[in-house]
């Protein structure tokens, strides 16, 4: 990872701060995306002793402005991203509309990643053999309502967020097609059940499954770091759960969803 560019949203936390952490100790230059630049995770980044560099960029998802301007500050500071690590993402119990006045779920999880990716294409392009890699879930049963995108008429925290997840995967598709020719690859990861901070506040019984069934967070970058080294996946998007590549099913594989997302989410953050 000498000299390799990683851009990971969330790096303050959980996967984030596993993966920042060891990309930045194999020698990458680390740009973490976070909230709370002045956090206690941002601190340990910053006290990292080892062959790599990490920055820490102020970027709030639940803002667009604060997307643009965070890739704006990431454009300015490298000609190529050789890794995006679409990785941020929100429960809320409750239905919350953005500054934006969008859904905050789908925001911060789907549409502010959708934004900066597509702000990013160009660095990614440049490298020639970058990943991006969208943090996902199981989401074969899962259907997105293009009436109701931002979840109007019904709203639960585990359906919210299942839907955003499966908006990362049908956007994976078409970002892949994007960068066809820039040798990028663009695979979706789940890593399964995580001991993190991102289930605090939802269910009591989630929470206690978790923390007794969950891997850690560092073994899930684990997890990932190992997909990365692994040059032999030559499949654009690939679904990977845990280590392994699974095939996937339901609207997931609609192409023409995939298309009808990817118009609307333009439309949504401004690209148009």
């Amino acid at each position: 990872m000498t000299g390799k560019v990683a851009v990971i949203t969330g790096g303050t936390s959980g996967i984030g701060l596993a993966t920042a952490s060891a990309l930045a100790r194999q020698g990458a230059r680390v740009i973490v995306l976070s909230r709370r630049p002045g956090s206690e995770g941002a601190r340990k980044l910053s006290a990292l002793k080892g062959p790599g560099e990490v920055d820490v960029i102020a970027c709030d998802l639940g803002r667009l402005a604060s997307v643009r301007a965070a890739a704006r500050q990431v454009a300015d500071r490298c000609d190529v991203v050789h890794l995006l690590m679409n990785n941020a993402g929100i429960f809320l119990r409750e239905r919350a509309e953005s500054a934006d006045g969008l859904e905050m779920t789908f925001q911060v999880n789907y549409l502010s990643h959708f934004l900066l990716s597509n702000l990013l294409l160009d660095r990614l392009g440049a490298a020639r053999g970058a990943r991006v890699v969208n943090m996902v879930a199981p989401v074969d049963s899962i259907r997105l309502d293009f009436d109701d995108l931002m979840s109007k008429r019904s709203y639960s925290f585990l359906s919210a967020s299942a839907r955003s997840k499966l908006a990362l995967v049908l956007a994976a598709r078409r970002l892949s097609e994007t960068l066809s020719g820039t040798g990028a690859q663009v695979l979706c990861y789940y890593p399964g059940l995580v001991r993190s901070g991102l289930f605090e506040g939802t269910s009591f019984v989630l929470k206690k499954l978790i923390d007794v069934v969950g891997a850690t967070p560092t073994q899930a970058a684990a997890n990932l770091l190992e997909i990365l080294a692994d040059t032999s996946h030559t499949d654009t998007p690939a679904f990977f759960e845990r280590t392994k590549v699974r095939p996937l099913r339901g609207m997931a594989t609609d192409a023409e969803a995939a298309t009808r997302l990817w118009e609307m989410s333009t439309r949504l953050v401004g690209l148009t």
